[in-house]
């Protein structure tokens, strides 16, 4: 059973997730489950309470001016044109992505995101719902549990993660845009499925569905296999998401040019895992 400090900040009678082993929380995973199943995409509205919101939120507004800023061109897959293929082809089809990362090492360490990343209430539910075993937190102490500030004309543009699955908090909703819209299913281990993935990039909406979430939902997703954007964000208010992550690897940290390219910093730990020299570090 999880203790006081740690319910308090998540609806725990909605999503019981720390009572693994009961009814109702193999009722829970079980949902989450067939969400996945479906399209992808499951989103437990309302996982953080009202009040855990108002402190993180605050948090996040303190420290937006601190968040690295990365402006970059790419297409769905992060991967290099190919002259080989027509302008239309989406390995060609490069859009801009603009926002920004606060390191998770800048989040203060008594905050309600950390208690709740640190227990291992989360990683059990997260590993039992995605079905990974052992599942461990991701090591590196900047990418673990960042924010993830989009100003006012940010967006995020048609992509595929490149990571298992992702889990996020959102903290603070612009007044408009900031949509998530993804096409489930899009492409497959065997087939890319290009003509679907350029007729979407087109302005085909079809297959793609939308989700707006609010301040305090919780959402889990499996970004492979699914292309998916953020909409441009309008209004006076940033768009501010925690993103808790995890690894199979319990010594797992982010590649050094990666780091500095979204983080604005490379740490020690970060070259040694890498091979690199720690003369090479510049911050």
């Amino acid at each position: 059973m999880a203790d006081a400090a740690l319910t308090d900040i998540f609806d725990a009678d909605r999503y019981p997730i720390h009572e693994p082993g009961t009814r109702a929380y193999d009722d829970l995973v079980a949902r989450c489950r067939e969400s996945l199943a479906d399209d992808g995409c499951c989103t437990l509205s309302g996982f953080l309470r009202p009040d855990t919101i108002g402190r993180i939120a605050e948090e996040a507004e303190c420290l937006a001016p601190r968040a690295h800023r990365h402006r970059t061109a790419h297409n769905p897959y992060f991967r290099e044109a190919n002259e080989e293929l027509g302008d239309e082809h989406p390995v060609n089809r490069f859009q801009e992505r603009t926002n920004g990362f606060v390191c998770a090492d800048l989040i203060d360490p008594s905050s309600d995101l950390w208690t709740l990343y640190n227990s291992e209430v989360l990683t059990t539910f997260v590993a039992d719902v995605f079905g990974i075993d052992p599942l461990y937190q991701y090591a590196d102490p900047l990418a673990c549990m960042p924010f993830n500030v989009m100003q006012p004309g940010d967006s995020f543009p048609w992509h595929f993660d490149t990571n298992e699955f992702t889990v996020t908090w959102m903290i603070q909703r612009p007044e408009q845009g900031g949509i998530f819209e993804y096409a489930p299913g899009i492409r497959d281990p065997e087939d890319e499925h290009y003509d679907d993935v350029a007729a979407v990039m087109s302005g085909d909406r079809s297959r793609i569905r939308t989700l707006d979430l609010g301040a305090g939902d919780m959402q889990l997703f499996l970004g492979r296999y699914t292309l998916h954007r953020v909409t441009e964000i309008a209004g006076s208010r940033a768009r501010h998401v925690a993103i808790p992550s995890w690894a199979r690897d319990p010594e797992m940290v982010g590649q050094p040019h990666r780091m500095k390219q979204l983080y604005g910093r490379v740490l020690p730990v970060h070259l040694e895992r890498a091979g690199m020299r720690q003369d090479a570090l510049v911050d």
